[in-house]
């Protein structure tokens, strides 16, 4: 991280930590309900495709929904005409301004206004490679604000195919996580291992992240609230998948036992779940249905008696 040295001589005044405004206050709030009814959702399906048979335990990614804020910035799309002239005027600014930026920190790589223009930069540019490189730099030499930490980790999170892009975006947390004590990277943190779950040990992640959270920043008085909501929300999901799992339960056993209104209680069955009934539940069903129209005769034959 950044020495004394390192950070006098071009770095800006420290943003103030003091807490936001009355204002920014009520906007975070706002935006973290939003955040913690998103996650609700998330964790509601996640949990019940994980722990329910019959189902693939398939990662839950960021949501369509929530493509847009995750979604990395790309340059603009050509247009014919003017626009086209423009936009390639535009572009070769751009790369001017790139290779000027580099030279600088080729000559002075604590200059920190040039790290961050020089990032802001090819992030427009759709420079993929090239920005992660920046921001690892910059990241080795001063500690990033909250603002480019989020940036960052939004960028790689909408760029995330598979378990190791996961495991390398849940490194990214931990070292966002190390340079300031940041509320809202914690809770962007818990939330992300949401999607995880359907993974090997991801309850297990899950729970320790937000636990971890709680301990570095559960006390914070204007935003430890929205961390402590968000896990109670995911702890009742958790319950509510288990208690809905047990009900399916219930139906499958009993659908697969010869009793009168068999019918009806698969009927009922799929009025009540939500998803169509698994393949083997209703192969099971026919079995039994069959069984049932065998020893039906013979019931009634005792009851008559």
């Amino acid at each position: 991280m950044a020495t004394a040295a390192a950070t006098s001589a071009s770095e800006p005044e420290a943003e103030s930590t003091a807490g936001p405004k009355a204002d920014g206050e009520e906007d975070e709030v706002k935006a973290a309900r939003t955040r913690r009814k998103v996650l609700s959702r998330a964790v509601a399906a996640a949990t019940y495709k994980t722990m329910g048979p019959g189902w693939d335990q398939q990662e839950e990614g960021v949501s369509e929904s929530d493509g847009d804020e995750y979604a990395m910035a790309s340059s603009a799309e050509s247009s014919p005409g003017e626009y086209e002239w423009e936009y390639d005027e535009e572009e070769e600014k751009n790369q001017l301004e790139i290779e000027r930026l580099e030279e600088q920190l080729s000559i002075n790589v604590y200059d920190y206004n040039c790290h961050v223009d020089l990032i802001r930069l090819l992030r427009l540019e759709g420079e993929l490679t090239k920005v992660r490189m920046a921001r690892q730099k910059m990241s080795e030499i001063f500690p990033l604000t909250e603002e480019l930490w989020l940036e960052w980790l939004h960028d790689e999170i909408s760029m995330a195919q598979d378990g190791l892009d996961r495991e390398h975006v849940y490194d990214l947390f931990e070292k966002a996580v190390k340079d300031y004590i940041c509320p809202n990277i914690w809770l962007e943190y818990g939330q992300y291992s949401v999607g995880g779950i359907g993974q090997k040990g991801g309850l297990e992640k899950v729970r320790s992240v937000f636990e971890r959270a709680l301990s570095s920043v559960g006390l914070h008085m204007t935003k430890g609230l929205a961390l402590w909501e968000a896990y109670r929300e995911f702890e009742s999901a958790i319950v509510e998948a288990a208690r809905l799992e047990k009900v399916h339960s219930l139906f499958r056993r009993q659908l697969a036992i010869p009793l009168y209104d068999m019918e009806a209680t698969f009927a009922e069955y799929e009025e009540w779940s939500e998803d169509p009934v698994p393949e083997s539940v209703i192969q099971n069903y026919n079995k039994a249905l069959q069984q049932l129209e065998k020893y039906k005769p013979y019931e009634e034959a005792l009851v008559k008696k």
